[in-house]
């Protein structure tokens, strides 16, 4: 199969490397020979003027008395409108060469003379001098003309292979946005029909797998939690009865169980995040109410919170829903490595509202700071409850930004020395959205 494949790519650029030389072969053979053809045609055109108008003049002069052939030069030249000189063997530095007949000479003005021994009376003819001939049209556009073709060919090549190339970006974007959707070009493409079909197969087999997925993981989780209530309400009723130390048992059961619980919340979250039907709910909230609320869930005594608002930012337009789950995810973070405080600032910078999260921990390597927002990631790889994570805290943080059309940017802070993370998105005017 592979090698099928290879031998009709290698025929498809074989094909086209041979249509283009081909082309441009015969386009450069006709033009040739059309230039050669008119050239050859205007300069016989001009050698056979010249010739019969120098035998009219020598047999003209040839009947005229010598004395008189002077007088009789400069009145045929004025009935042709070329000037005509009559000069003897003694009145020119270089005379002109019997076997020559005709000889062309060009003055400081860019003017042509001709030149012509007449034999019949043993002199010679000047005609002229004659404005430079203009060439003609045709022939001055033959080179551009040559150059437009290469052009036309190389398009008329291309148009196909570009069309099909188009036709695969958009499908491949449209999958991008919606995986439910595999690409379907193959019917539309005429050049690129066998990368297209490949294309549409592989993206049928994606979109079949990463659905499955999905909704394996969105059945799981949701299965998970009927067992997990199961256990909870065992573990309460056990603990009733209990003494102390198997209370103490039940109780670090309980922490585990709701640590489960957690990860189930998270990757559905996760999940409904990533689903392409997920609808933003744009509004204009105000910021200090709402960021009051948030951090008041999130404040512990052992550590201090700080927020800060820019002076005149009343409101800001976003989803409050998700970024409030985003802040509260960055929130848990900043607490959870944090040694003493944590620090909310909520401004807008340039075009571009900002939400930013800073600690006074340890930070996180600049080696890391790429994959810290991709799910399943975990810097810190202890498994114990203060600090293990699930990897997924982060990654919503930056698919919220994402949905935002926004980023999720991490850094060192300046003011407290740890982590700075950052969410930016687009300010939107509410009036003119």
């Amino acid at each position: 199969m592979k090698r099928r494949l290879a031998g009709r790519h290698h025929l498809l650029l074989f094909r086209s490397y041979l249509y283009l030389v081909v082309g441009l072969l015969m386009v450069a053979i006709v033009l040739d020979y059309g230039f050669g053809k008119l050239e050859e045609k205007q300069q016989t055109d001009d050698e056979r003027w010249l010739v019969t108008t120098f035998e009219v003049i020598e047999r003209d002069l040839a009947t005229t008395l010598p004395d008189l052939r002077h007088a009789e030069a400069a009145a045929l030249g004025e009935q042709i409108g070329i000037g005509v000189q009559l000069f003897g063997s003694g009145d020119i530095a270089t005379n002109v060469a019997p076997q020559e007949r005709i000889t062309t000479l060009f003055d400081e003005s860019g003017r042509t003379s001709f030149l012509y021994y007449a034999h019949s009376i043993d002199a010679t003819i000047r005609l002229g001098p004659v404005a430079e001939s203009q060439e003609s049209l045709l022939l001055q556009l033959l080179p551009p003309i040559f150059y437009l073709s290469i052009f036309a060919v190389v398009g008329v090549w291309l148009r196909p292979l570009l069309r099909d190339i188009n036709q695969i970006t958009q499908a491949a974007q449209r999958f991008a946005a919606d995986y439910r959707k595999p690409l379907s070009t193959a019917e539309k493409t005429t050049e690129l029909t066998s990368l297209a079909k490949n294309l549409d197969d592989m993206s049928s087999r994606l979109s079949a797998l990463i659905q499955s997925q999905k909704e394996l993981i969105a059945a799981l989780s949701h299965e998970m939690r009927t067992p997990l209530a199961r256990i909870r309400f065992a573990l309460a009723v056990m603990g009733n009865d209990a003494d102390k130390k198997t209370q103490e048992h039940i109780a670090a059961l309980n922490d585990d169980v709701q640590e489960v619980d957690s990860l189930i919340a998270s990757m559905l979250n996760y999940a409904r995040l990533d689903h392409p039907d997920l609808q933003m709910n744009w509004q204009e909230v105000p910021v200090g109410p709402w960021l009051d609320r948030i951090t008041e869930k999130h404040q512990q005594s052992e550590k201090t919170l700080s927020t800060s608002v820019q002076d005149r930012l009343e409101a800001i337009r976003m989803d409050p829903r998700l970024m409030e789950l985003a802040l509260s995810n960055l929130l848990v973070n900043a607490f959870k490595y944090a040694d003493s405080k944590v620090r909310v600032t909520v401004a807008r910078q340039a075009n571009e509202d900002v939400i930013t999260v800073e600690d006074d921990g340890k930070g996180i390597p600049e080696e890391d700071r790429d994959k810290v927002f991709k799910a399943f990631t975990r810097i810190d790889d202890s498994r114990n409850r203060e600090t293990g994570g699930y990897g997924l805290g982060l990654a919503i943080v930056a698919r919220i930004a994402e949905l935002h059309g926004g980023a999720a940017e991490v850094d060192t802070s300046t003011n407290l020395g740890g982590a700075r993370f950052e969410i930016r998105w687009r300010w939107r005017d509410y009036n003119n959205y």
